[in-house]
């Protein structure tokens, strides 16, 4: 049992030996504090800095009997008792003696310790000069620098869209009979013309045969009629009903060839062959659908643009397609329509871009994302969105000049992404705050630790 409980002191020891060789960092803290209120009055400097060091001193004192602190701490009721036994133990004020019991925690024990070192010294030199510099001479805020440069910077929108063919053709058929033949299968690549499929043309070759008779027939007997006209042998009415007849039968006549020809189902335009309803042996009646052929040479892709970006979208010709489908490649896109009514229920415009698509790789129905550029800046000066701050009611950015920090009140532009652009307050070259300037005020010292060219490179 008291081996466990000498264990379990020891670790208690053996972490507060951690924790209070950590401290010198908030310690430092408090000596800026206290030489804060001193700079009010010149007279109470000296006594500002020479308490500041006391205090330092004791913490110093107690980390080199960290075994003596540790069991006090320990084994004190409460923090009262451990200021008169550590005051009594190390022969130090209560002053001091407080400030050991009640500091924060703070960094590493061993930089801790470097920097504590360094503050005594530095204040020890003041007060031998009789000087008192009231500026931390190694600033404790560490900051990433951008350097400005001019650079585009554009409006952007990014919205999504839906691949459709150029053309989609439904073929039906324009008369009825068996299907005899069907040339191709579905995905086959057409030209204008090709045959699909042929229908039974004997029906349609009798009727053309009859047609032509009828024809023939009454040709001869107009012949004949016009010549006994010409003789006063015929009347007038007669050569008139002749001609009509030889009319109607040259209409029946071509009727049956048109019939005979759509017996041969062609296809109106160059594509693919996307869909074929039909099977040989099939009967077909007029209108019935045969097959479905996409013009897919060239593609258009329809983007909902909502009402706010109408007006921007009237200037622009040119787009950016990204298809995620084919690995997030981005083709060329050029306007070819913008609705004039909109969706009544989503309120949107359909906007058709048209891309070329010569090795058929975009396929219909794929998801599109169309990149549209509103407004563009060729040489514009940008910061990270994240590095303006709101400060009574003006936007703020931190340059760093020679390790000291400046205010700029900045008045901003258009926005791409976490880009924003300004167009008043800072010039090329200035170097803004990237990283740290939520840490750091007006006229403050700073260690400017990188400075970097691109805002991407902050993030590395």
């Amino acid at each position: 049992m008291a081996d466990n409980v000498e264990k379990s002191a020891e670790s208690s020891r053996s972490v507060l030996k951690f924790i209070w060789g950590a401290i010198p960092v908030m310690v430092l803290l408090l000596i800026i504090v206290l030489l804060s209120w001193a700079i009010r009055a010149k007279t109470d400097k000296l006594e500002a800095v020479k308490t500041g060091i006391a205090d330092l001193q004791g913490i110093k004192l107690a980390m080199n009997h960290m075994d003596d602190v540790v069991k006090v701490i320990t084994t004190a009721k409460d923090a009262g008792e451990a200021v008169d036994r550590l005051s009594d133990a190390l022969n130090i004020t209560s002053d001091q003696a407080k400030a050991i019991v009640h500091q924060p925690l703070g960094a590493l024990v061993k930089s801790g310790q470097k920097k504590l070192d360094k503050q005594i010294a530095f204040l020890e030199k003041q007060i031998a000069e009789n000087k008192i510099d009231m500026q931390d001479p190694i600033p404790d805020v560490n900051v990433v620098a951008l350097e400005l440069t001019k650079q585009p910077i554009r409006d952007r929108i990014n919205l999504p869209g839906i691949v459709e063919p150029w053309v989609k053709f439904n073929i039906i058929a324009e008369v009825r009979g068996e299907v005899k033949e069907k040339r191709i299968e579905k995905g086959t690549p057409l030209n204008a013309g090709d045959i699909i499929a042929v229908l039974d043309t004997e029906d349609y070759e009798i009727a053309l045969q009859a047609a032509k008779a009828s024809y023939s027939t009454a040709l001869a007997s107009k012949n004949r009629l016009e010549k006994l006209y010409k003789e006063q042998l015929a009347s007038r009415s007669q050569l008139d009903d002749i001609t009509a007849q030889l009319e109607q039968y040259k209409a029946q006549m071509d009727s049956a060839i048109l019939n005979l020809e759509r017996c041969t189902i062609r296809s109106p335009i160059s594509g693919m062959i996307n869909n074929l309803y039909i099977e040989q042996g099939q009967y077909v009646n007029v209108s019935d659908p045969i097959g479905e052929v996409l013009q897919m040479d060239r593609v258009k892709v329809i983007v909902g643009i909502p009402e706010s970006d109408v007006s921007a979208v009237n200037t622009v010709n040119e787009f950016e397609v990204k298809l995620d489908a084919l690995n997030g490649k981005t083709f060329k896109a050029e306007k070819h329509y913008l609705s004039r009514d909109s969706d009544p229920q989503a309120r949107l415009y359909n906007l058709e871009l048209g891309i070329d698509n010569p090795d058929g790789e975009i396929l219909p129905d794929m998801f599109a994302r169309v990149d549209i550029v509103k407004q563009e800046v060729a040489d514009a000066l940008s910061v990270p969105l994240y590095s303006i701050i709101t400060l009574n009611n003006e936007q703020v950015v931190y340059v760093v000049n020679d390790n000291t920090v400046h205010a700029r009140s900045v008045k901003t532009g258009i926005q791409e992404g976490w880009r924003i652009e300004i167009t008043d307050g800072l010039d090329a070259g200035d170097h803004v705050i990237g990283i740290g300037h939520r840490n750091v005020s007006d006229g403050q010292a700073v260690n400017v630790i990188r400075t970097v060219l691109s805002m991407e490179d902050l993030a590395n």
